[in-house]
């Protein structure tokens, strides 16, 4: 198979390249899998886990609401938190979920609700991905 790059991107620039034969990304419709000489895509992302595969090794990124670019054999990733679940620590993981908890109990207002919700979410999705991909 063959291989191209993977761009993850956030506000504060470059996270990380990688090269995959395979990536699978989260959307609002399910899982979408873009091979290498795919046509050229954009894709909203939701937040879930990014899957990679370079030689038969898979690579997980935790990553929040975003979008895909694909285009000439090339994936930009583009999102608020894109974070490598092999490197997540499980507990200040559970830390954030507690704190983004705590801060839902006590928010009155709608928007920091929502944020609150959008934290609670966030973590979430990093200790699902540890709990799936890392602890066999």
């Amino acid at each position: 198979m063959n291989n191209f790059k993977v761009h993850f991107v956030t506000y504060k620039g470059l996270y990380e390249t990688v090269e995959t034969n395979r990536l699978n990304v989260p959307t609002a419709e399910g899982r979408r899998c873009i091979l290498a000489n795919h046509m050229p895509i954009m894709l909203p992302l939701t937040i879930g886990v990014v899957e990679t595969t370079v030689d038969k090794t898979d690579a997980y990124h935790s990553i929040s609401n975003g979008m895909l670019l694909f285009e000439n054999n090339e994936a930009t990733i583009l999102c608020d938190a894109i974070e490598n679940v092999q490197k997540l620590d499980k507990r200040k993981v559970r830390a954030s979920i507690q704190k983004a908890e705590e801060k839902l109990s006590v928010a009155q207002r709608d928007t920091d609700i929502i944020l609150a919700k959008a934290s609670l979410a966030k973590a979430m999705n990093r200790l699902e991905a540890i709990n799936k991909y890392l602890d066999n």
